[in-house]
């Protein structure tokens, strides 16, 4: 497997139960935020020096944590999702126990009642069909793909 493209998607999927944790606690994190809550004040625009409201300052940090940290995970999350309805109940269980659950190799085939041979041959082919149900080589999340990866890892 020499296509970063595969190796990308293979770092999606072991990342994707900790995006979901993630996404989860985040928004958990701005439902419960008690200032977001209050009404915001507009500042006057003649006041020399900066002002320190502390509702203004709990809406743009909740806004910085949508845009920045919520909408990329909820777009990676949507992709994969909708590239794993793709797959078999053989195929997916392949995946929970290899990627979701990050069982050893040895034990995910025995479990999955697989040979060595053929468990690394169902790898790559299910990587390379939920490579196309992402859309292929023509994709444009490919363009963007080493911001991603890194972005997984975190």
């Amino acid at each position: 497997m020499t296509d970063p493209r595969l190796h990308q998607i293979e770092t999606w999927l072991y990342a994707y139960p900790a995006w979901q944790r993630r996404l989860k606690s985040l928004r958990t994190q701005l439902d419960d935020y008690p200032r977001v809550r209050c009404a915001f004040r507009p500042a006057p625009s003649f006041v020399k020096g900066e002002i320190s409201d502390p509702t203004y300052d709990a809406v743009e940090k909740r806004m910085v944590i949508e845009e920045q940290q919520i909408r990329p995970l909820e777009f990676r999350i949507r992709l994969l999702e909708n590239a794993l309805s793709v797959l078999t109940g053989e195929e997916m269980a392949f995946v929970k126990l290899k990627y979701f659950e990050q069982k050893n190799n040895t034990i995910a085939w025995e479990q999955l009642f697989l040979s060595r041979r053929s468990f690394f041959r169902q790898r790559v082919a299910i990587l390379d069909r939920l490579f196309e149900a992402l859309g292929g080589e023509f994709a444009l999340i490919w363009e963007e793909g080493d911001s991603h990866t890194r972005t997984a890892s975190r």
